[in-house]
């Protein structure tokens, strides 16, 4: 079977349309640069997750879930390093994956509920909301609702056009830079 889409060849790439793949060298970043405007944009979102209210580990346990619910073998083979980095071990991330409650501190429960609630029922339920309301503050339910969309809305675009995952993990290290770009 042919491939859904053609990325972006780096040689072929416009100088703008390189500066923006510089900052997150990935197949991701190619199949973004497809778009018209939106690539840099994207990447500039995911950039201010790495700076807002939500703890590295959080971020991973919020990404690692949607992962495992939109079966995005692409984050999970990149956010898998950082969820290491943040001091999950492979017992806990099974447990995030697959939504075991009963193996997760309270909070880290009722982080991974109200992400599950949000990315099946598309809206979380009143006791996962207030449940977790318990250990997190009402903007930091915002940016946990905001990054599990972002994250949903990745492995989607991924998975429809059928993203081929990159030979090696991509690097984080200029991602706030698109970020920075945008905003100014």
């Amino acid at each position: 079977m042919s491939p859904r889409v053609t990325l972006t060849e780096v040689a072929d790439m416009t100088p703008e349309q390189r500066a923006v793949y510089e900052k997150f060298e990935s197949n991701l970043t190619r199949a973004l640069l497809l778009t018209k405007n939106s690539a840099a944009a994207h990447l500039a979102l995911g950039g201010t997750f790495t700076v807002g209210l939500l703890s590295l580990l959080d971020r991973e346990v919020v990404v690692l879930r949607v992962a495992k619910l939109r079966d995005s073998e692409f984050e999970r083979l990149l956010h898998y390093p950082l969820a290491r980095k943040a001091g999950l071990d492979d017992a806990e991330i099974e447990a995030i994956e697959n939504a075991r409650y009963d193996a997760l501190p309270a909070g880290r429960a009722a982080l991974v509920r109200y992400v599950t609630d949000c990315m099946v029922d598309h809206k979380a339920g009143e006791e996962a909301f207030w449940e977790l309301r318990k250990h997190y503050s009402q903007n930091e339910i915002a940016e946990i609702t905001h990054l599990a969309g972002h994250s949903a809305m990745t492995a989607m675009y991924l998975a429809s056009l059928d993203i081929p995952l990159d030979e090696g993990v991509a690097s984080w290290g200029r991602l706030t830079e698109v970020r920075d770009q945008v905003k100014g």
